[in-house]
């Protein structure tokens, strides 16, 4: 019988996917310089929410086309279509 320890092992190198997605579009959410944290980003289906103050959020909103389009190139990102 094999240990657990030597069972889990192959599991201490992935990655959180969801944490990672999260900081992808927080790199290109920052690249306008606009303050943003990982926590404040939320991915339901396709649609990014982000729970932010209004002003800081009205700002990424103007911004929104080019935002989702630099998000859009990203493969794993191909299917976001909107932020709210």
């Amino acid at each position: 019988m094999i240990p657990i320890n030597q069972l889990l092992n192959r599991f201490k190198n992935l990655t959180n996917t969801d944490k990672v997605k999260k900081q992808l579009i927080l790199e290109i959410i920052n690249t306008y310089k606009i303050p943003l944290q990982i926590h404040q980003i939320q991915i339901i289906k396709t649609t990014i929410f982000l729970k932010t103050q209004p002003i800081i959020k009205t700002e990424i909103l103007l911004k929104k086309t080019e935002i989702l389009n630099e998000i859009k190139k990203i493969s794993s990102f191909s299917n976001i279509s909107d932020i709210q």
